[in-house]
């Protein structure tokens, strides 16, 4: 497990530092996760699916907000990429949409002279310079508005995201002054909290593979659905024992598909329910205050957050 997280680690920084053996690598790898991410979870029509996956890598996006994964507390990556990275690119796509007149990449230049270019291939690249550059901005940014906030603040963010940040020697001292435990105490209640967290993690990754699984059996046995309707409709009006075979398989089919539909739905109801940020009845219990006081002190450093930093950074 250590070495498969370390690889992956590797894959990360390679990416986020503009390496393009890594990148093809990571889109082989995730592409299809990506692409397919939308149209699972969010029922995007597929021939919208593509314009996502193209705003997910324009501009570094994806590899400058995966570049924070770490692997703390044994978070799997595919669970962090769709929960953490996709599900608000994807949100943050949908809020930045617009209707906007496009041209393709694939329009030809000019005239003959052009010697049959297109767009795409006079559009400049964006260089492993800006990349790097455009990733230590963020990282600066990042790092100014942590060293604005208090003491406290960081331990509400901390514990708001347990699973995927570790609390520091300073941070289970604040803790335990605030709620009037030892040391020892404070430590058996946020490791208690933390294995629920996992727990839940393990549960997110069965859940999407569960949805892969079905997803996968409905859209090849929609295809063969098409085909059995298709040769129904060759054969014509005349019955005959083919006819009624295949009439047979097909009412055996969608009536197989409603249930497996049944079960996507069941497992995306599922899948949406969960939320990798810590529950705030178990912040509450973390902090010994009442699920109420963590709701309104959580609420509170949200908007201050988005007054003083903008919406991009409120918790």
């Amino acid at each position: 497990m250590a070495t498969v997280m370390g690889e992956i680690l590797e894959l990360i920084q390679a990416c986020a530092a503009g390496d393009l053996t890594a990148r093809r690598q990571f889109q082989d790898e995730y592409g299809e996760d990506i692409y397919n991410f939308p149209v699972k979870i969010y029922r995007l029509p597929l021939d919208e699916a593509g314009d996502f996956y193209l705003y997910v890598f324009e501009n570094d996006r994806i590899f400058t907000r995966m570049a924070t994964f770490a692997g703390r507390n044994n978070i799997q990556f595919r669970t962090f990429l769709s929960y953490y990275v996709l599900k608000h690119l994807f949100l943050e796509w949908r809020r930045t949409q617009k209707e906007v007149d496009t041209v393709s990449l694939s329009t030809p230049l000019g005239g003959s002279s052009e010697g049959g270019q297109v767009l795409e291939d006079v559009l400049p690249d964006q260089s492993t310079q800006e990349a790097e550059e455009a990733i230590a901005s963020e990282s600066r940014e990042a790092n100014a508005i942590w060293a604005a906030l208090t003491p406290e603040d960081r331990l509400d963010l901390k514990l708001l995201s347990l699973i995927e940040c570790d609390l520091t020697p300073e941070d289970v001292r604040l803790l335990a002054k605030a709620t009037g435990r030892s040391i020892q105490e404070t430590l058996a209640v946020v490791a208690e909290v933390q294995e629920g967290l996992k727990r839940k993690d393990e549960r997110i990754s069965q859940l999407r593979d569960d949805l892969d699984s079905v997803w996968g059996w409905i859209l090849l046995r929609q295809k063969e659905l098409q085909e059995i309707t298709e040769k129904i409709r060759r054969m014509g009006e005349t019955p005959n024992a083919t006819t009624g075979k295949l009439l047979q398989k097909k009412q055996e089919l969608e009536q197989a598909l409603v249930k497996r539909s049944r079960q996507k739905e069941k497992t995306l109801e599922e899948l949406r329910s969960y939320k990798l940020t810590t529950p705030y009845k178990d912040i509450a219990r973390l902090l010994n205050l009442t699920v109420g006081t963590v709701c309104s002190r959580i609420f509170r450093l949200r908007e201050r957050l988005t007054r003083e930093f903008g919406e991009a950074v409120a918790c």
